[in-house]
C-alpha cells in the first residue's frame, strides 16, 4: 500500500513540476517580450523557481520512499 501512495504521489509531483517548468519558460517569455524585469516580475518568477525546487526534493523524497531507502 505504501508503495502505490509513493508512485501516486510521485506522478502528481512529477506533474506539477513539469507544469511549472512550462509556466517558467512562458512567463521569461512574456517578460521579455512585453515588459522590463522589475521588482513584481522577478519576485513572481524567483517564486516559480522556488516552488520548483520544492516540487523536486518532495519528489526525489518520495522516490527514496518508494524505493525502501527510508525505513523507521
Amino acid at each position: 500500500m505504501k508503495r502505490i501512495l509513493a508512485l501516486f504521489a510521485m506522478i502528481i509531483l512529477l506533474l506539477a513540476g513539469v507544469y511549472t517548468l512550462v509556466d517558467i519558460f512562458s512567463s521569461l517569455w512574456l517578460v521579455f517580450k512585453y515588459e522590463s524585469l522589475n521588482a513584481y516580475s522577478t519576485g513572481a518568477l524567483a517564486g516559480k523557481v522556488i516552488f520548483l525546487l520544492v516540487v523536486s526534493g518532495l519528489c526525489l523524497i518520495v522516490r527514496r520512499i518508494y524505493k525502501n531507502k527510508i525505513t523507521r
